[in-house]
């Protein structure tokens, strides 16, 4: 199953950072869609509705792309705080939302029926149920047993790390930063850079190689929906980045891995 958690602000932090990585749905569809700007942030809005839906339960629906998903609330002290959701299935009528995000987003039709092809058929809903009920239990556990903290008790370093790791697939500006902080940017930037030993850049940079490291491990999606997916605005950066950072290019990292999966 493709399985991915969303929580919002501290709480996507409070369980573990490395649980971050699972907020992108690794279907090819999904990615592609995500290459046109105003569509993503489409899907990014599109998340408080799925929040507060979950209020009254799990359910399963179509999102406006038409991909069928299967949504379940994570709860924090009998509060709402986030949804995992089981995605990646087609439905009956597809065409029609293909007909719309095409005409919307100015995206090739024929392109988003081929991506579509590769989104699996439904499965029952109680079989989904049964595998992540106890999930959703132990992310309740793990909020009940980790002290978040406030952003009135953080270090301004704190509060940046905090603010990119949260916000790392977006095309982040040093406006949004500076208000988001309420500081100059001469100030972020030097006190990141003298407690980090890294510039803000560069810090950012490591997040999204991270997450990239991941899906090349983990998923199937192509170098370029990869790019896309973590935040790079450029499937050629992305790799040059990359082979600067590791040595050898995207593909081969993901030969590597799973050749040494495969020993």
């Amino acid at each position: 199953m493709s399985v991915t958690l969303h929580l919002d602000g501290d709480d996507a932090l409070a369980v573990s950072n490395e649980l971050i990585t699972f907020n992108i749905h690794d279907n090819s569809y999904c990615a592609y869609i995500k290459t046109f700007s105003e569509a993503w942030k489409h899907c990014i809005q599109k998340q408080d509705k799925v929040k507060q839906k979950c209020a009254c339960g799990s359910y399963s629906g179509v999102c406006y792309a038409g991909v069928k998903e299967f949504v379940y609330p994570v709860c924090k002290e009998d509060k709402v705080v986030g949804f995992i959701c089981v995605s990646g299935y087609k439905c009956a009528d597809y065409d029609s939302y293909i007909s719309r995000v095409s005409q919307k987003y100015s995206i090739p039709k024929e392109n988003l029926k081929a991506a579509y092809k590769s989104l699996k058929t439904d499965i029952p809903k109680s079989m989904i149920d049964t595998l992540i009920a106890p999930l959703c239990n132990m992310l309740e556990l793990a909020f009940i047993k980790t002290v978040t903290k406030t952003n009135e008790d953080m270090s301004i370093i704190e509060k940046v790390e905090r603010y990119l790791k949260l916000n790392r697939t977006h095309n982040i500006s040093s406006y949004d930063l500076c208000n988001y902080l309420s500081c100059s940017r001469s100030h972020i930037s030097h006190q990141f850079k003298t407690q980090t030993g890294k510039s803000i850049r560069e810090y950012l940079t490591e997040l999204r190689l991270e997450d990239a490291k991941s899906l090349l491990k983990h998923s199937e999606l192509t170098v370029t929906e990869i790019a896309f997916s973590v935040g790079f605005g450029s499937s050629n950066y992305f790799t040059n980045v990359f082979k600067k950072e590791m040595g050898m290019s995207p593909g081969e990292y993901r030969k590597q891995k799973r050749n040494e999966n495969n020993i």
